[in-house]
């Protein structure tokens, strides 16, 4: 499947891919009985037609999906491997985390990975659109790979109650189950939020310049936030970021995070990315 409307550069870095791709096609052995053998990762040998009538949705989440769709989100209708997002911040930053980190010197991989349909759901009730990807018709399901990258949210309860983002992977994971889907779905969540989770893995640098960039007079807010420890520190910088711009704050830490060298990945995003090339 080819990208659209790239980058010169992100171009160049496809080209390079479907170079090493075809080498490796060519230089494999080939059957005369089996002409082309599925690659390791493909989920599904053939394109099926799945009637969202017939799945066993209730009315309201019809509904729901119906209102939630547009030309943009309905991409997550017609591909093999789909990645749920809670908003705009994941969906810009994990290709380019991806890319210049994670799978930085696996480019066949980082192919895979960007065969993906990245959908922000623009909340956390991922539950109707999971079941709408995972109900199986006639043996097929929407999505044979399905992964869900959600917060813990324990800054929105009382220090050692359950995490509301681990409540919602318990969830899906029951729904996953009742569809003989389990093997088709991966959920994974932080402690806290994307920002904090982002400080506390060591980009206290990068992020303190994001937030600067879009609140100039506020370094002593920020100071102060991530002077804190633990829950106290999280609840503060979840507020600070209360009222930034997500999509512009993601713009701008995408930049830093391919530039930055030290830029460290935390491990929830490290194998929510390794989970959609299975």
């Amino acid at each position: 499947m080819s990208e659209t409307e790239e980058t010169e550069e992100t171009q160049a870095d496809e080209d390079d891919v479907h170079s090493d791709i075809e080498s490796q096609i060519s230089a494999a052995p080939q059957s005369d009985a089996e002409p082309q053998a599925q690659t390791e990762h493909a989920p599904r040998p053939e394109s099926r037609c799945i009637p969202l009538s017939k799945l066993d949705l209730s009315d309201e989440e019809r509904r729901k999906i119906d209102r939630y769709l547009d030309v943009t989100k309905s991409a997550f209708l017609f591909g093999a491997r789909v990645f749920l997002v809670e908003g705009i911040a994941e969906a810009l930053l994990l290709p380019a985390i991806a890319k210049h980190h994670v799978l930085k010197d696996r480019p066949a991989d980082f192919r895979i990975f960007r065969s993906a349909v990245f959908v922000p759901i623009d909340g956390v009730d991922f539950q109707p659109y999971a079941k709408a990807l995972l109900s199986p018709y006639n043996g097929v399901r929407i999505a044979e790979r399905l992964v869900i990258v959600t917060d813990g949210d324990a800054q929105s309860v009382d220090d050692g109650a359950e995490l509301p983002g681990q409540n919602r992977k318990d969830k899906l994971e029951e729904l996953a189950t009742s569809n003989s889907a389990s093997e088709n779905l991966d959920v994974y969540i932080n402690t806290y939020s994307l920002e904090t989770e982002l400080v506390n893995a060591g980009n206290q640098a990068e992020m303190k310049d994001v937030y600067l960039d879009l609140h100039s007079r506020s370094e002593d807010k920020w100071n102060a936030a991530v002077a804190l420890t633990g829950y106290e520190k999280a609840k503060a910088v979840q507020k600070i970021f209360k009222d930034t711009p997500k999509g512009d704050f993601a713009q701008l830490l995408a930049e830093k995070v391919i530039k930055s060298e030290r830029f460290q990945v935390p491990q929830y995003l490290i194998d929510a990315i390794e989970a959609v090339l299975k």
